[in-house]
């Protein structure tokens, strides 16, 4: 069998075989992943819905929390409301209050409730009941218990707290437009010397907290059942639900637990989520039809499996058409490689066209014409080679030849105890090693800060006057890695632009600062300082990227020695300036602390 496929496919032709390849590895493996995601379609819609529901409830549920902690602290603001307790213990006594007083109470602490409860957009109304038919009601707060709606609070004597569901707000008869599906906490009022003082009532809006309990939407139904088993839900779609309220309501008790379960009920994929409201000891309910709903998706999946079909099809009829002249064209430069094979390097390479074989084509005939001027140039590639080690070792002896002379002048001058002079070919020769000798890009702080020193001591000679360094540097520092001559163009400007024009002794101070992962090394001259415009300007040269021409002030040292840092360290690190005119200048450098060193 495998020598029948291998014969097989030999018989093909090249174009051919690439058409084969690009539908086998191309549009097979694409369809079969396109079938696989068509298959998991439905399944990947139902874990979106189950996602979607399980959060739906958790938000009403969070809702609802919110909602039992704000009436619960409400609750407590009027029953510990001193004015009031003392107020309606005063209406208990029998006492006759002067209306003096009673305006009073109502200007003051009326409105302040009033205003309590008006303040929270999320609370409807806190009304407070009172068992006296003579007293005078205080509206919006104050009312007899004849107008009180929960009469399982009055009923059952025992009873602190209750709560009342989805009923109209008509307190007064002659409203025009009460407010429906209205909820509230009733709690009593204690009393040590009455027992009970009365009822306060908060209350919310129902749509408030169980947000779509009254829509009416034939993909969706939600139901709140409270702890007596009463189902709360929008009476208007009975139409569309009414059937399947027994069957939904069987689904959600069949555990205690919360639950996400898609069931079909009368011929129609649900998708039924429960969840326990142990604040309100009830549960609520989310039903949604995965039908209505519907799977927009799928469906256009076989559109979109057609479309490709068709596009497939039409790319391998147009990769056949245009491997078949690429095939043309390649021989070509088959038949090419082959002569050059065979030792003719003058062979011309035929015109391919301008597409990437035609760049091909062009590509070996540059490629030719570079092997035949390096096989030419070989001989003198190496005589140049050779040349630039001789030059390379001649550079060597130059510099040796260089520290000898001043090995000898330092000596004649220590002969003719010219010893300024010794200090001074010293310093230079150490200068001079430092900078020709082939270090790494990277030095040492102790090997910057000597050249420094040596730098002053030759820069003294120059003046009249002396400038000192001053060091003030951690142990920790001397051997962390700085860019090599990097504090060098910091102190020649300091010297070049802040000090030569005061002429008189000054100093050079030189600080280090151990951070966490970073260190800092301040270069501080006593100079004549820069206005705040000549140090915004010279901070845009350095940070910025701009062309920063040569010459006096030009700010090029600074640039330079910013760049290098940047380059090696990373773009958290450089250089900041600051001065102030007349005074100094001060060059911070931060730099990463390396703890290994």
């Amino acid at each position: 069998m495998s020598r029948i496929r291998h014969c097989w496919t030999n018989n093909l032709k090249i174009t051919e075989k690439i058409s084969l390849t690009v539908f086998c590895f191309a549009f097979i493996p694409i369809l079969l992943l396109f079938l696989v995601i068509i298959m998991n379609l439905d399944e990947k819609e139902t874990n979106d819905r189950i996602y979607l529901a399980k959060s739906s409830v958790n938000q009403i549920h969070a809702n609802v929390q919110k909602t039992v902690e704000l009436c619960n602290v409400s609750t407590q603001v009027f029953i510990n409301n001193g004015n009031l307790t003392n107020y309606l213990e005063r209406v208990h006594s029998g006492e006759k209050i002067l209306v003096e007083d009673m305006i009073r109470f109502s200007r003051e602490d009326i409105v302040s409730m009033e205003r309590l409860v008006n303040s929270n957009p999320y609370l409807y109304q806190i009304h407070v009941y009172v068992d006296n038919d003579s007293m005078l009601e205080m509206i919006p707060i104050i009312y007899r218990k004849s107008r009180m709606k929960n009469t399982q609070m009055i009923a059952d004597e025992n009873l602190q707290y209750s709560w009342l569901y989805d009923y109209t707000d008509d307190l007064f008869q002659f409203s025009s437009n009460p407010t429906e599906h209205v909820m509230s906490l009733t709690t009593k009022m204690p009393s040590y010397a009455y027992g009970n003082l009365g009822y306060v009532e908060v209350a919310v809006k129902m749509e408030d907290v169980f947000t779509g309990l009254f829509d009416n939407n034939e993909a969706k139904w939600t139901c709140f059942v409270d702890q007596a088993k009463n189902r709360y839900y929008d009476k208007a779609e009975d139409n569309r639900w009414i059937t399947m309220v027994e069957d939904i309501m069987s689904v959600a008790s069949d555990t205690d637990q919360e639950i996400s379960k898609k069931v079909k009920l009368q011929g129609e994929n649900m998708l039924i989520t429960t969840k326990n409201i142990p604040e309100l000891g009830g549960s609520y309910i989310e039903v949604i039809s995965l039908d209505k709903f519907g799977t927009t998706l799928a469906k256009m999946s076989w559109l979109y499996l057609l479309i490709l079909l068709g596009i497939m099809v039409l790319l391998i009829g147009v990769i056949h058409l245009v491997v078949k002249t690429m095939v043309k064209r390649f021989y070509m430069l088959f038949g090419t490689l082959k002569e050059v094979q065979g030792g003719n390097l003058n062979v011309e390479v035929p015109d391919c066209g301008t597409d990437e074989l035609g760049e091909l084509a062009n590509q070996i005939g540059i490629m030719l014409e570079k092997i035949r001027v390096l096989i030419k140039d070989n001989l003198d590639r190496e005589i140049l080679a050779k040349n630039s080690e001789i030059r390379a070792l001649q550079n060597q002896i130059n510099a040796h030849f260089i520290y000898n002379v001043l090995e000898s002048v330092k000596m004649m001058a220590e002969i003719e105890e010219k010893y300024e002079i010794a200090d001074a070919v010293t310093s230079l020769g150490i200068m001079l090693r430092y900078s020709m000798k082939g270090l790494a890009k990277n030095v040492s702080v102790r090997q910057e800060i000597e050249y420094i020193q040596n730098y002053i001591a030759l820069m003294n000679l120059r003046f009249d006057y002396e400038i000192y360094l001053s060091l003030n540097i951690p142990e920790a520092l001397w051997d962390q890695e700085i860019p090599k001559m990097s504090l060098q163009p910091i102190v020649e400007n300091a010297i070049s632009h802040g000090i030569e024009d005061i002429a008189e002794d000054t100093n050079i101070y030189i600080k280090g600062i151990v951070m966490r992962q970073d260190f800092i090394i301040e270069i501080t001259d006593q100079g004549k300082g820069m206005t705040e415009d000549e140090v915004k300007r010279l901070r845009e040269k350095i940070d910025e990227d701009i062309e920063v021409s040569g010459g006096t002030g030009s700010g090029i040292g600074l640039k330079n020695v910013q760049d290098r840092i940047q380059i090696h360290f990373g773009k958290e690190y450089g250089i900041q300036v600051s001065s102030r005119y007349g005074c100094y200048t001060k060059v911070s450098m931060r730099l990463p602390f390396d703890t290994n060193v």
